[in-house]
């Protein structure tokens, strides 16, 4: 009985302050017939962002003229800082940081979510022994990237859609 009354009263703990499962977001019904614009950023970022947004049923057109909405992907880049440095002066760490700038417009006119940049870090440790491995793993790194940087735009989404409900 104690052990019932323990697990509902940490589910109601859990459930009022918000938490939810990652990736598991109340994606707006007003942004059916979306159009995702690629300006100045990785290719694969589309295709990532597409697949998300079908995944929550929301319908994707791939001529922004006949879509009501478009999300514009305005850029996206990899920085490199130095965090380590071997005896031999060569640089052993890497602090990379991924950046998305992107922004929500109607397509008869105004702005949804202004320019708004997501960003996501991810540590890199280079073996001078083994350079192949890891120039694969800065690779993968980078895929790892885009893909939460496209999570973080959903993220966004779902929210705008909690911002707009409460103005109405």
């Amino acid at each position: 009985m104690i052990r019932k009354l323990l697990l509902l009263g940490l589910i109601t703990l859990l459930a009022s302050c918000g938490f939810h499962l990652r990736g598991f977001n109340d994606m707006p019904r007003w942004l059916n017939n979306i159009s995702i614009v690629i300006e100045n950023a990785h290719r694969d970022l589309g295709p990532i962002i597409k697949d998300q947004l079908e995944a929550y049923k929301i319908q994707v057109n791939p001529a922004p003229a006949r879509a009501d909405y478009i999300l514009v992907i305005e850029s996206d880049g990899i920085q490199q800082q130095i965090t380590n440095i071997a005896a031999s002066t060569a640089p052993r760490q890497y602090l990379l940081i991924y950046v998305v700038q992107f922004k929500l417009i109607k397509v008869k006119g105004g702005v949804i979510i202004p320019p708004t940049s997501v960003s996501v870090t991810r540590q890199l440790t280079v073996n001078n022994d083994r350079i192949l491995g890891s120039n694969s793993e800065e690779t993968l790194l980078s895929k790892e990237m885009r893909n939460d940087a496209a999570m973080q735009i959903m993220n966004r989404l779902s929210r705008e859609n909690k911002s707009l409900s409460a103005a109405s």
